[in-house]
C-alpha cells in the first residue's frame, strides 16, 4: 500500500495536469457590449410604424339556394289577357320582395300556360307538381281547369293557391289539405248580384249561360239568390263555349220579355250576346254578369254596346291604400298590360307562399301547414281561411260598365244620377 507521501505527490501531480489543461480551453465568450445610441435619423426610423399589410379581399357572399315556385293560368287563347295580368302581378310581388335584398332564397318562378282549358291544366298541373324543386303554386283562373287538377296537387302534395276560380267545389267538394283560395267563391259573388237586382226592382230574369261547370254553376247559384228573394226565373238557355251566333237564344228571351239577362260565362260569348241583343232592340233590359266577364276585354270587343252593362264582380283594388299603392307600381312596370280583375289575387298569391317558404324554408309540407295556420294582410285587405280554405274576406263589388271601363257602381255616373240606368229611359 502506497505511504502518504505517495499519495500528496500523486496529488500534486494531478493538480498540475488540471491546471495544464485549464489554460489550454477555449476562452467564454466576452459579454455583448451595449449597444451604441442610436443617430436621430436612425431612431425615428426605428419608432416609425411598419407599413400596414394589403387589406384582406373580402370573402364572396355565400350563394343563397334557389327555390321554384309556380304560376299557371291562361296564357294564351282568348282569357289571355286575364291571365297576362295576374302573371304580371305575381312577378311584381317576387321581384319586390327580392329586391328588398334581406330574402333568404333566390326565386325562380315556373310559369305554365293551361289555356284555359282542362286538358291543358292538367298537363301543366303534372309537369309543375311532379317538379320535386318546386314547392307551391298559384294556380289558375277558370274554374274547369281548377277542378280538373286539384287532384293533381293534392297527389304530390304540393301547395294549391288559387287566384281565379270562383267555383265553389274546387274547395268544398274535397277533402283536401293543399287547396287554397284566395278569391271569393262564386256563391258569394251571386248574392251580390240578387242584392243588386232587388234594389233595382229587376225581378223577372233569364239566364244564358255556357255549359261548363262554371257556367252552370253560376246559373245554379243565381237561380238560388233571386228565388230566395223573391225573383223569378223564367228560363234559362245554355250556349257552348266558343259559339258566335246568338240570334235563335235572344229571339226567345224577346219573347219571354224579362227585366234581366243575366249571363252566366266569361267575356267573348258574353260580349258577343250583349252586342247581338242589343241589335234586336233590348236595350231597355239590364244585362249583368259574374266575375268571368269583368275584363277589359269585355268592353275592347263590344265598345259602345258595353255602356250600362253590370258584372258582380271582385275586389275594388282602389277602395284601400295598399290597393292604390299596387296600381301605382303595377303601371310603372307594365303600363300596356293591364292586370284585370284578378291581379290582385295573384300580386297576394305570391306574398303568401314567399312568407310561407322564408318562414319553414323548402318544405312542402311544412308551407301548406303554415299557411292553414296563418291569416295575411295583403292589397285585398285581410286574408282568412276557413275550415276547408276559403278566404272568407278580402270584397266583392258590383260595376258597371262606363265609357268601356269597368267602375264601381257606387262612385259612377249612373248612381249620382249623371247617367240613366238603361231601363230607365
Amino acid at each position: 500500500m502506497p505511504g502518504k507521501k505517495h499519495v500528496s505527490i500523486l496529488f500534486a501531480a494531478v493538480m498540475v495536469l488540471a491546471l495544464l489543461l485549464g489554460s489550454c480551453a477555449p476562452a467564454a465568450p466576452a459579454e455583448p457590449a451595449a449597444p451604441a445610441e442610436a443617430a436621430p435619423e436612425q431612431a425615428a426610423e426605428a419608432e416609425a410604424p411598419a407599413a400596414e399589410a394589403p387589406a384582406a379581399t373580402e370573402a364572396a357572399p355565400v350563394e343563397k339556394q334557389t327555390v321554384k315556385i309556380a304560376f299557371i293560368g291562361p296564357l294564351t287563347g282568348s282569357a289571355a289577357a286575364v291571365g297576362l295580368g295576374a302573371k304580371n302581378s305575381f312577378q311584381l310581388k317576387v321581384d319586390e320582395v327580392l329586391a328588398a335584398g334581406d330574402y333568404p332564397y333566390d326565386i325562380e318562378v315556373v310559369y305554365e300556360d293551361d289555356a284555359s282549358d282542362p286538358a291543358t291544366g292538367v298537363a301543366a298541373a303534372t309537369k309543375v307538381a311532379s317538379d320535386p324543386d318546386v314547392v307551391a303554386a298559384a294556380t289558375h283562373w277558370n274554374s274547369p281547369v281548377g277542378l280538373a287538377t286539384v287532384d293533381i296537387f293534392h297527389k304530390f302534395g304540393v301547395l294549391q293557391l288559387f287566384w281565379g276560380t270562383i267555383h265553389r267545389d274546387i274547395i268544398y267538394g274535397n277533402d283536401y289539405i293543399e287547396p287554397y283560395r284566395v278569391i271569393p267563391t262564386s256563391e258569394q259573388s251571386m248574392e251580390l248580384a240578387g242584392d243588386y237586382a232587388v234594389d233595382f226592382n229587376r225581378m223577372n230574369w233569364v239566364i244564358i249561360n255556357d255549359t261548363t261547370d262554371y257556367g252552370t254553376k253560376i246559373r245554379d247559384e243565381f237561380t238560388a239568390a233571386m228565388e230566395k228573394r223573391g225573383g223569378k226565373i223564367l228560363e234559362a238557355i245554355g250556349v257552348t263555349v266558343g259559339q258566335q251566333d246568338f240570334s235563335a237564344v235572344l229571339s226567345r228571351v224577346k219573347e219571354l220579355d224579362p227585366d234581366g239577362i243575366f249571363y252566366a260565362g266569361v267575356t267573348t260569348e258574353a260580349a258577343g250576346v250583349r252586342i247581338q241583343s242589343m241589335k234586336m232592340g233590348m236595350s231597355d233590359v239590364i244585362f249583368m254578369g259574374p266575375p268571368g266577364i269583368q275584363s277589359d276585354t269585355f268592353g275592347e270587343i263590344t265598345l259602345a254596346d258595353a255602356e250600362g252593362t253590370f258584372c258582380s264582380g271582385t275586389f275594388d283594388v282602389n277602395s284601400s291604400e295598399e290597393g292604390k299603392a299596387f296600381v301605382e307600381t303595377y303601371g310603372a312596370k307594365y303600363p300596356n298590360e293591364p292586370f284585370e280583375q284578378n291581379g290582385p289575387y295573384a300580386y297576394d298569391s305570391a306574398a303568401i307562399i314567399l312568407e310561407a317558404l322564408k318562414e319553414v324554408g323548402p318544405d312542402r309540407a311544412k308551407i301548406t301547414e303554415y299557411v292553414a295556420s296563418h291569416t295575411f294582410k295583403g292589397v285585398i285587405g285581410d286574408i282568412q281561411w276557413d275550415e276547408a280554405g276559403q278566404n272568407t274576406v278580402g270584397g266583392l263589388t258590383m260595376y258597371i260598365n262606363q265609357d268601356g271601363k269597368w267602375v264601381k257602381y257606387e262612385e259612377s255616373e249612373y248612381a249620382s244620377g249623371a247617367r240613366t240606368l238603361p231601363w230607365e229611359k
